[in-house]
């Protein structure tokens, strides 16, 4: 790395330790705080972007070197978003590098090919569906294995210190978990979706054998990276998961760290999702999946559960989840029969429909009833709105964008947070 790239990555880290430390920044922390304990409704939200809005909007990369290429985009999302995206999201007052490790595959004949999209970069993928009979074709499944490369991860440590330094502190930490892999969606991945379905109906002894593998493995490793000090606390925007929400909270760690001590997965929020079980009915995912999900979620101090499988037939079962303090609120949810079950100490990750905000056109005032649907409804629960599968959102749509931010600060009546 020579001396160009050195300064550019420090300016890049003064304005992102400058937007870390502002006063907009503790606005937004404490809107988080407030909302996540359930303390007082300040309905915060996320803007997401996986189309291509932000590399429209955002300056080339610079940096030749792996490292600090690395670094930079690191640096560049951020800010971007912020001077873009009028959303309450937080920039962390500390850089957390995330220990750099490769996972074995728990069956060696999967593989994946990526399928074309129109627009924005494509999402879409299929497997080759090794597992034909799960019976017959048990042994094809291993037990995965973790390695870390230390080497490259302080290589990335020690440039980070570097860049921040009299700026932000830099940790080395992991703010996801591997107790939250997924267990649905590798059944899906190995045998397809509809012969999931199909087996669960005809061979269910099968199926509970291949779910409790998985979760097993799962929590193998979850407890390897806990073995081995891999965690750090993700209640303070470093989250690494949970489905586009904020888990930044004041009620984790809930005990004294002490200098030295490993962060235990008991001290932080953990996540749990099921997307591929939306076809099977409650009882089935109480039966096949909530014995897994009841044993990882009391790994958790906290728990949010979901991402797009719609929620409101599941909640006579998910609130016996250890810790669950929200759940995802997906376009598919029915909001009524949710009110009407759902204990009002869950709060509500609403995903909005992606299209009201990114499709061909923008129509405020139905974006705005689209949104005062939720709060009529919700009117007795938190509330938060986290914007996802934007993946038409491009560049052009910036005014759009900030239109939508004002709109929500305005019919919530929550503005604290916004940079204007």
């Amino acid at each position: 790395m020579n001396g160009s790239e050195t300064s550019h990555l420090r300016e890049l880290a003064g304005k992102y330790a400058g937007y870390a430390l502002g006063e907009v920044m503790n606005r937004r922390r404490e809107k988080w705080r407030l909302h996540n304990a359930l303390r007082e409704r300040t309905f915060p939200f996320h803007i997401e972007d996986n189309g291509t809005f932000l590399r429209d909007l955002s300056p080339p990369l610079r940096c030749g070197d792996e490292d600090a290429r690395w670094l930079e985009a690191r640096l560049v999302g951020p800010i971007v978003s912020y001077e873009r995206i009028d959303d309450d999201r937080i920039i962390p007052a500390r850089f957390v590098v995330n220990w750099v490790t490769a996972v074995s595959s728990y069956c060696p004949e999967l593989a994946f090919r990526r399928l074309p999209g129109t627009g924005g970069p494509s999402l879409a993928y299929e497997s080759n569906r090794p597992i034909r009979d799960i019976d017959a074709d048990f042994g094809k499944l291993r037990k995965r294995t973790m390695t870390l490369d230390r080497e490259k991860t302080e290589r990335r440590a020690e440039l980070a210190r570097k860049v921040f330094q009299g700026l932000l502190p830099v940790e080395v930490g992991r703010c996801g978990s591997m107790y939250s892999d997924g267990i649905a969606n590798k059944a899906v991945h190995l045998l397809g979706m509809q012969e999931l379905y199909m087996e669960m109906a005809s061979n269910p002894d099968a199926v509970h054998r291949l779910l409790t593998f998985l979760a097993g493995d799962n929590i193998a490793l979850g407890r390897w990276e806990e073995d081995q000090g891999l965690l750090t606390l993700n209640n303070d925007g470093n989250q690494g998961y949970c489905s586009g929400s904020s888990q930044f909270s004041d009620e984790i760690p809930g005990r004294e760290i002490r200098p030295g001590e490993r962060v235990l997965s008991s001290d932080r929020y953990g996540y749990l999702e099921a997307q591929e079980a939306v076809g099977i009915s409650p009882a089935m995912f109480d039966e096949f999946l909530m014995p897994h999900f009841l044993e990882i979620s009391r790994k958790f101090r906290l728990m949010k559960f979901g991402c797009c499988e719609p929620v409101h037939g599941l909640m006579p079962h998910l609130m016996r989840l250890h810790g669950l303090r929200k759940v995802s609120v997906s376009p598919w949810c029915d909001l009524r029969k949710l009110a009407e079950v759902c204990r009002r100490d869950i709060i509500w990750s609403r995903k909005p429909a992606p299209l009201k905000l990114c499709g061909e056109t923008f129509d405020p005032e139905a974006f705005r009833a689209h949104l005062q649907e939720t709060l009529d409804i919700g009117k007795d629960f938190f509330i938060e709105f986290i914007f996802r599968d934007t993946t038409s959102l491009t560049g052009a749509m910036e005014g759009r964008i900030k239109e939508a931010c004002r709109i929500v600060r305005e019919i919530t009546g929550s503005p604290e947070g916004s940079r204007f």
